[in-house]
Protein backbone atom coordinates (compact mmCIF):
# COMPACT_ATOMS: atom_id res chain seq x y z
CA UNK A 1 0.00 0.00 0.00
CA UNK A 2 1.49 3.44 -0.87
CA UNK A 3 1.00 6.29 1.63
CA UNK A 4 2.74 9.74 2.39
CA UNK A 5 3.24 10.30 6.00
CA UNK A 6 1.63 13.73 5.93
CA UNK A 7 1.42 15.72 9.70
CA UNK A 8 -2.63 15.80 9.39
CA UNK A 9 -3.11 12.46 9.08
CA UNK A 10 -1.29 11.45 11.89
CA UNK A 11 -3.46 10.16 14.91
CA UNK A 12 -2.94 10.52 18.48
CA UNK A 13 -4.09 8.20 21.31
CA UNK A 14 -3.57 9.00 24.76
CA UNK A 15 -5.12 6.27 27.51
CA UNK A 16 -5.98 7.11 30.75
CA UNK A 17 -7.97 5.31 33.50
CA UNK A 18 -10.90 7.77 33.63
CA UNK A 19 -10.41 9.53 30.32
CA UNK A 20 -9.35 8.44 26.61
CA UNK A 21 -8.07 11.66 24.52
CA UNK A 22 -7.28 11.70 20.94
CA UNK A 23 -7.35 13.90 18.14
CA UNK A 24 -5.88 13.78 14.06
CA UNK A 25 -3.12 15.91 12.84
CA UNK A 26 -0.06 17.17 15.00
CA UNK A 27 0.87 20.25 13.04
CA UNK A 28 -0.40 22.15 15.75
CA UNK A 29 0.82 20.35 18.77
CA UNK A 30 -1.46 22.92 21.28
CA UNK A 31 -4.80 21.96 19.95
CA UNK A 32 -6.80 20.59 21.78
CA UNK A 33 -8.02 17.07 21.70
CA UNK A 34 -11.07 16.42 19.17
CA UNK A 35 -12.04 13.37 21.05
CA UNK A 36 -12.58 13.09 24.51
CA UNK A 37 -14.07 9.80 25.83
CA UNK A 38 -14.62 8.20 29.14
CA UNK A 39 -12.25 4.50 29.21
CA UNK A 40 -15.65 2.89 30.54
CA UNK A 41 -17.00 0.13 27.62
CA UNK A 42 -19.95 -2.03 28.00
CA UNK A 43 -20.79 -5.68 27.34
CA UNK A 44 -24.04 -6.23 26.26
CA UNK A 45 -25.40 -9.45 24.42
CA UNK A 46 -25.29 -9.15 20.69
CA UNK A 47 -29.36 -9.95 20.24
CA UNK A 48 -29.71 -6.67 22.34
CA UNK A 49 -27.44 -4.52 19.26
CA UNK A 50 -29.29 -6.43 17.01
CA UNK A 51 -32.37 -4.55 18.29
CA UNK A 52 -31.28 -1.29 18.97
CA UNK A 53 -29.75 -1.45 15.20
CA UNK A 54 -32.91 -2.12 13.96
CA UNK A 55 -34.79 0.86 15.76
CA UNK A 56 -31.88 3.07 14.63
CA UNK A 57 -32.87 1.86 10.99
CA UNK A 58 -36.36 1.97 11.45
CA UNK A 59 -36.01 5.25 12.63
CA UNK A 60 -33.98 6.72 9.81
CA UNK A 61 -30.88 7.30 11.42
CA UNK A 62 -28.47 4.16 9.18
CA UNK A 63 -25.35 4.86 9.12
CA UNK A 64 -24.09 4.29 5.15
CA UNK A 65 -20.91 2.09 6.24
CA UNK A 66 -23.04 0.03 8.53
CA UNK A 67 -25.52 -0.35 5.68
CA UNK A 68 -22.65 -1.92 3.61
CA UNK A 69 -23.24 -5.70 2.91
CA UNK A 70 -19.60 -6.64 2.16
CA UNK A 71 -18.05 -4.28 4.81
CA UNK A 72 -15.60 -6.46 7.37
CA UNK A 73 -17.43 -4.75 10.43
CA UNK A 74 -20.58 -6.96 8.94
CA UNK A 75 -19.05 -10.04 8.36
CA UNK A 76 -17.34 -9.93 11.61
CA UNK A 77 -20.84 -9.12 13.32
CA UNK A 78 -22.34 -11.84 11.25
CA UNK A 79 -19.58 -14.44 12.52
CA UNK A 80 -20.14 -13.80 16.05
CA UNK A 81 -23.59 -13.12 16.27
CA UNK A 82 -23.87 -15.27 19.41
CA UNK A 83 -20.88 -13.55 20.90
CA UNK A 84 -21.50 -10.69 23.20
CA UNK A 85 -20.15 -6.76 22.18
CA UNK A 86 -18.68 -4.26 23.72
CA UNK A 87 -20.13 -0.69 22.96
CA UNK A 88 -18.44 2.83 23.96
CA UNK A 89 -19.33 6.42 23.58
CA UNK A 90 -22.69 7.80 22.97
CA UNK A 91 -24.05 4.46 22.39
CA UNK A 92 -23.27 3.38 25.83
CA UNK A 93 -25.06 6.29 27.19
CA UNK A 94 -27.79 5.26 24.70
CA UNK A 95 -27.86 1.92 26.28
CA UNK A 96 -27.47 2.84 29.71
CA UNK A 97 -31.02 4.90 29.54
CA UNK A 98 -32.67 1.64 27.71
CA UNK A 99 -31.41 -1.58 28.91
CA UNK A 100 -30.52 -0.36 32.52
CA UNK A 101 -30.68 -4.00 33.82
CA UNK A 102 -29.05 -5.56 30.84
CA UNK A 103 -25.76 -4.12 30.36
CA UNK A 104 -22.21 -4.46 32.33
CA UNK A 105 -19.77 -1.91 32.37
CA UNK A 106 -16.22 -2.11 33.18
CA UNK A 107 -12.99 0.27 32.91
CA UNK A 108 -10.05 -1.45 30.90
CA UNK A 109 -7.04 0.33 32.70
CA UNK A 110 -7.47 0.68 36.52
CA UNK A 111 -4.92 2.20 38.59
CA UNK A 112 -2.71 2.85 35.55
CA UNK A 113 -2.57 -0.76 34.54
CA UNK A 114 -3.85 -2.38 31.81
CA UNK A 115 -6.99 -5.13 32.74
CA UNK A 116 -8.98 -5.90 29.81
CA UNK A 117 -7.00 -5.60 26.56
CA UNK A 118 -10.51 -6.52 24.84
CA UNK A 119 -12.27 -3.45 25.60
CA UNK A 120 -9.49 -1.38 25.09
CA UNK A 121 -9.19 -2.82 21.31
CA UNK A 122 -13.39 -1.77 21.66
CA UNK A 123 -12.16 1.84 22.37
CA UNK A 124 -9.40 2.55 20.08
CA UNK A 125 -12.28 0.77 17.14
CA UNK A 126 -14.87 3.72 18.05
CA UNK A 127 -12.00 6.15 18.00
CA UNK A 128 -10.74 5.28 14.15
CA UNK A 129 -13.61 3.64 12.34
CA UNK A 130 -16.10 5.83 14.08
CA UNK A 131 -15.16 9.21 15.52
CA UNK A 132 -12.26 9.71 12.46
CA UNK A 133 -14.41 7.25 10.30
CA UNK A 134 -10.78 5.39 8.85
CA UNK A 135 -11.56 2.91 6.76
CA UNK A 136 -9.42 -0.11 7.14
CA UNK A 137 -9.40 -1.18 4.10
CA UNK A 138 -7.24 1.97 2.63
CA UNK A 139 -5.35 3.15 6.06
CA UNK A 140 -3.55 5.84 5.57
CA UNK A 141 -3.30 7.07 9.24
CA UNK A 142 0.01 6.31 11.18
CA UNK A 143 -0.76 6.18 15.21
CA UNK A 144 1.10 6.99 18.09
CA UNK A 145 -0.03 5.59 21.61
CA UNK A 146 1.11 6.91 24.42
CA UNK A 147 1.53 4.16 27.43
CA UNK A 148 2.21 4.38 30.87
CA UNK A 149 5.68 3.57 32.35
CA UNK A 150 4.41 0.22 33.65
CA UNK A 151 3.27 -1.40 30.70
CA UNK A 152 5.69 -4.11 29.94
CA UNK A 153 7.10 -5.46 26.59
CA UNK A 154 4.55 -7.93 25.82
CA UNK A 155 1.75 -5.28 25.94
CA UNK A 156 3.82 -3.09 23.65
CA UNK A 157 3.66 -6.63 21.62
CA UNK A 158 -0.43 -6.79 21.67
CA UNK A 159 -0.91 -3.36 21.04
CA UNK A 160 1.08 -3.16 17.89
CA UNK A 161 -0.83 -6.45 16.76
CA UNK A 162 -3.86 -5.18 17.03
CA UNK A 163 -3.03 -1.51 15.19
CA UNK A 164 -1.22 -3.47 12.31
CA UNK A 165 -3.50 -6.36 11.78
CA UNK A 166 -7.08 -5.89 12.69
CA UNK A 167 -7.04 -1.84 12.29
CA UNK A 168 -4.48 -2.32 9.24
CA UNK A 169 -2.60 0.96 9.92
CA UNK A 170 0.70 1.93 8.39
CA UNK A 171 2.58 2.75 10.69
CA UNK A 172 2.64 2.63 15.06
CA UNK A 173 4.78 4.40 17.31
CA UNK A 174 4.07 3.73 21.38
CA UNK A 175 5.51 6.73 23.77
CA UNK A 176 5.79 6.99 26.72
CA UNK A 177 3.36 9.66 28.53
CA UNK A 178 5.58 10.73 30.51
CA UNK A 179 8.57 11.18 28.13
CA UNK A 180 5.85 13.23 25.58
CA UNK A 181 4.72 15.60 28.46
CA UNK A 182 8.58 16.56 29.16
CA UNK A 183 8.67 17.22 25.12
CA UNK A 184 5.63 19.27 25.51
CA UNK A 185 7.18 21.42 27.66
CA UNK A 186 10.46 21.26 25.37
CA UNK A 187 12.90 20.16 27.92
CA UNK A 188 15.00 16.65 27.37
CA UNK A 189 16.05 16.42 31.07
CA UNK A 190 13.52 16.88 33.79
CA UNK A 191 11.05 15.10 36.46
CA UNK A 192 7.45 14.22 35.32
CA UNK A 193 4.93 14.12 38.06
CA UNK A 194 1.82 12.45 36.58
CA UNK A 195 -0.81 12.76 38.84
CA UNK A 196 -3.84 10.76 37.35
CA UNK A 197 -7.23 8.94 38.05
CA UNK A 198 -5.98 6.21 39.30
CA UNK A 199 -2.71 6.69 40.95
CA UNK A 200 0.45 9.33 40.53
CA UNK A 201 3.62 8.40 38.64
CA UNK A 202 7.10 10.18 39.06
CA UNK A 203 9.22 9.43 36.23
CA UNK A 204 12.98 10.95 36.19
CA UNK A 205 14.25 11.55 32.32
CA UNK A 206 18.13 12.26 31.82
CA UNK A 207 18.97 13.41 27.81
CA UNK A 208 15.71 11.83 26.51
CA UNK A 209 16.61 8.64 29.05
CA UNK A 210 13.96 7.15 31.11
CA UNK A 211 15.01 6.57 34.39
CA UNK A 212 13.37 3.31 34.78
CA UNK A 213 14.57 2.06 38.26
CA UNK A 214 13.96 5.50 39.78
CA UNK A 215 10.24 5.51 38.79
CA UNK A 216 7.76 5.88 41.99
CA UNK A 217 4.74 4.89 41.84
CA UNK A 218 1.76 6.11 44.42
CA UNK A 219 -1.70 4.57 44.31
CA UNK A 220 -3.54 7.92 45.05
CA UNK A 221 -5.20 9.91 42.66
CA UNK A 222 -8.07 11.63 40.83
CA UNK A 223 -10.44 8.27 42.31
CA UNK A 224 -9.24 8.79 45.59
CA UNK A 225 -9.49 12.76 45.76
CA UNK A 226 -13.42 12.11 44.54
CA UNK A 227 -13.87 9.47 47.43
CA UNK A 228 -12.33 11.50 50.25
CA UNK A 229 -13.89 15.21 48.87
CA UNK A 230 -17.54 13.02 49.27
CA UNK A 231 -16.95 11.54 52.79
CA UNK A 232 -16.01 15.19 53.70
CA UNK A 233 -19.23 16.48 52.14
CA UNK A 234 -21.02 14.07 53.90
CA UNK A 235 -19.38 15.31 57.12
CA UNK A 236 -20.70 19.27 56.39
CA UNK A 237 -24.56 19.41 57.89
CA UNK A 238 -24.80 22.95 56.26
CA UNK A 239 -23.64 21.05 53.26
CA UNK A 240 -26.78 17.91 53.09
CA UNK A 241 -29.17 21.09 54.68
CA UNK A 242 -29.12 22.75 52.15
CA UNK A 243 -28.86 19.82 48.80
CA UNK A 244 -31.66 18.59 50.79
CA UNK A 245 -30.70 14.62 49.66
CA UNK A 246 -27.60 12.55 50.49
CA UNK A 247 -25.05 13.41 47.46
CA UNK A 248 -23.20 10.93 45.58
CA UNK A 249 -20.20 10.47 44.56
CA UNK A 250 -21.05 12.34 41.30
CA UNK A 251 -21.44 15.64 42.52
CA UNK A 252 -17.86 15.79 44.49
CA UNK A 253 -16.49 14.91 40.94
CA UNK A 254 -18.18 17.57 39.52
CA UNK A 255 -17.05 20.06 42.13
CA UNK A 256 -13.59 19.37 42.09
CA UNK A 257 -13.47 19.64 38.35
CA UNK A 258 -15.22 22.63 38.14
CA UNK A 259 -12.99 26.14 38.07
CA UNK A 260 -12.61 27.99 40.71
CA UNK A 261 -14.43 26.04 43.66
CA UNK A 262 -11.84 23.63 44.82
CA UNK A 263 -8.33 24.82 45.56
CA UNK A 264 -4.96 23.63 47.51
CA UNK A 265 -3.43 25.96 49.86
CA UNK A 266 -0.26 25.18 51.60
CA UNK A 267 -2.66 25.38 54.84
CA UNK A 268 -5.38 24.02 54.62
CA UNK A 269 -6.35 25.41 58.54
CA UNK A 270 -5.52 29.13 57.14
CA UNK A 271 -7.92 30.44 54.35
CA UNK A 272 -6.07 33.94 54.68
CA UNK A 273 -8.76 36.11 52.46
CA UNK A 274 -10.79 32.92 51.09
CA UNK A 275 -14.41 33.24 51.79
CA UNK A 276 -15.30 29.93 54.43
CA UNK A 277 -18.25 29.06 52.04
CA UNK A 278 -18.81 29.32 48.44
CA UNK A 279 -22.04 28.98 46.92
CA UNK A 280 -22.38 26.75 43.61
CA UNK A 281 -25.43 25.96 41.52
CA UNK A 282 -25.48 21.57 39.88
CA UNK A 283 -27.96 20.85 37.96
CA UNK A 284 -30.48 23.05 39.16
CA UNK A 285 -29.61 22.99 42.86
CA UNK A 286 -28.17 26.21 44.62
CA UNK A 287 -26.04 25.64 47.90
CA UNK A 288 -22.58 26.02 49.52
CA UNK A 289 -19.27 24.57 50.10
CA UNK A 290 -17.53 24.77 52.63
CA UNK A 291 -13.70 24.92 53.48
CA UNK A 292 -13.67 21.25 52.52
CA UNK A 293 -13.18 22.45 48.80
CA UNK A 294 -9.41 23.32 49.87
CA UNK A 295 -8.35 19.44 51.45
CA UNK A 296 -9.23 17.21 48.36
CA UNK A 297 -5.99 16.55 47.31
CA UNK A 298 -4.64 15.91 50.98
CA UNK A 299 -4.90 12.40 50.52
CA UNK A 300 -1.81 12.61 48.39
CA UNK A 301 0.11 14.21 50.93
CA UNK A 302 -1.51 11.86 53.82
CA UNK A 303 -2.09 9.00 52.40
CA UNK A 304 -3.54 7.47 56.03
CA UNK A 305 -6.70 9.65 55.13
CA UNK A 306 -7.62 7.39 52.55
CA UNK A 307 -6.39 4.41 54.51
CA UNK A 308 -3.09 3.77 52.60
CA UNK A 309 -0.43 2.30 54.79
CA UNK A 310 2.79 2.29 54.31
CA UNK A 311 2.10 4.73 50.76
CA UNK A 312 4.80 7.40 50.29
CA UNK A 313 3.63 11.11 50.06
CA UNK A 314 3.82 12.75 47.31
CA UNK A 315 6.90 15.06 48.80
CA UNK A 316 8.68 11.61 50.18
CA UNK A 317 8.40 9.64 46.89
CA UNK A 318 9.73 13.22 45.00
CA UNK A 319 12.58 13.32 47.03
CA UNK A 320 13.27 9.45 47.00
CA UNK A 321 13.02 9.40 43.29
CA UNK A 322 15.65 11.95 42.85
CA UNK A 323 17.75 10.72 45.60
CA UNK A 324 18.13 7.53 43.45
CA UNK A 325 19.63 9.48 40.44
CA UNK A 326 22.99 10.50 39.49
CA UNK A 327 24.08 12.81 42.06
CA UNK A 328 25.81 15.11 39.22
CA UNK A 329 22.35 14.93 37.73
CA UNK A 330 20.07 15.63 40.38
CA UNK A 331 20.00 19.31 39.87
CA UNK A 332 18.69 19.10 36.38
CA UNK A 333 15.53 17.12 37.63
CA UNK A 334 14.97 19.80 40.35
CA UNK A 335 15.27 22.61 38.03
CA UNK A 336 12.97 20.85 35.94
CA UNK A 337 9.61 19.87 37.31
CA UNK A 338 6.49 18.93 34.49
CA UNK A 339 3.52 18.56 36.53
CA UNK A 340 0.57 16.67 34.22
CA UNK A 341 -2.53 14.69 34.42
CA UNK A 342 -6.11 15.40 34.90
CA UNK A 343 -5.87 15.96 38.64
CA UNK A 344 -3.13 18.21 38.78
CA UNK A 345 -4.89 21.26 37.21
CA UNK A 346 -6.88 21.86 40.00
CA UNK A 347 -5.96 25.82 41.29
CA UNK A 348 -3.06 25.87 43.60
Amino acid sequence: MHFSLKEESYVVIENGSWKIKAGIGVADTNQLPSVLLQTEVGKIPETEVEKHDSEMLQGGTENPEQSTSNSPEKATSTKNSKEPRYICGLQLKEFKEQYKGNIVTSFPIKRGNMENLDELEALWRHILLKEFNIKRSRNECPVIVTVPSTWTKVQYEQIARIFFETFNSPGLYIANQALMALYGCGSLNGLVVDIGYGKTEITPILECSIQHHAIQTIPIGGQDFDEYFHSLLLSDSQFIEEYGDTPDIDIARALKESADICEVLLDANNLEDKPARMEVEYQGRKFTVGPERFRVTEPIFDPMLVNKEGVLSLTEAIYLTISSCEPDKRNLLWENVVLTGGSSIMKG
